[in-house]
């Protein structure tokens, strides 16, 4: 079981401010990324698991093998550090029986039908609903670009998508 668990959406996964401030932070020991397309993509696996400190062990897991992991051990007995690339893998893990109780929102690119919601953070009004259905389940949600930013509540949504089911 995971000693300390941080659970964080960025569609950047690993990248310089993850491994300069946020694994600083909690003092992660391990970088779990959960998503389906780089589990497949040797490359991208390869990359990602590159642009880690050297010390730091990082696994990269579709869901259903997240959710074989947790289910086992929760990631391991050490500080853990998880990142999912969309909140849709993370409502896709709780349909599968896996709960976190807090999640960071981070950097999600304005792009397609996303709108800005949080300084560079954009969500479509399905990816809005989705966060504000795991809110309803109990999880603590909240948007922080960076650790020492204030966390911003995910009701700032509304302004954007007035019509959520809140």
């Amino acid at each position: 079981m995971a000693k300390q668990l941080a659970v964080r959406v960025d569609d950047r996964l690993i990248h310089g401010q993850v491994v300069t401030q946020w694994v600083k932070v909690f003092k992660a020991q391990k970088i779990v990324v959960i998503d389906n397309n780089v589990a497949k993509d040797k490359m991208q696996k390869n990359i990602l698991k590159f642009a880690a400190p050297a010390d730091m062990k990082v696994s990269i897991f579709s869901v259903d093998k997240a959710v074989e992991v947790w289910n086992k051990n929760q990631f391991g007995n050490m500080n853990v550090f998880v990142l999912f690339k969309d909140v849709k893998q993370i409502a896709e893990m709780k349909d599968k029986g896996v709960k976190f109780d807090e999640i960071t929102l981070g950097n999600m690119s304005i792009t397609g039908d996303r709108k800005q919601i949080y300084k560079s953070t954009g969500f479509t009004k399905e990816e809005a609903q989705t966060l504000f259905d795991l809110r309803k389940d109990g999880v603590n949600l909240f948007f922080q670009t960076q650790p020492t930013d204030r966390k911003e509540s995910i009701d700032v949504m509304k302004k954007v998508f007035p019509d959520l089911n809140a």
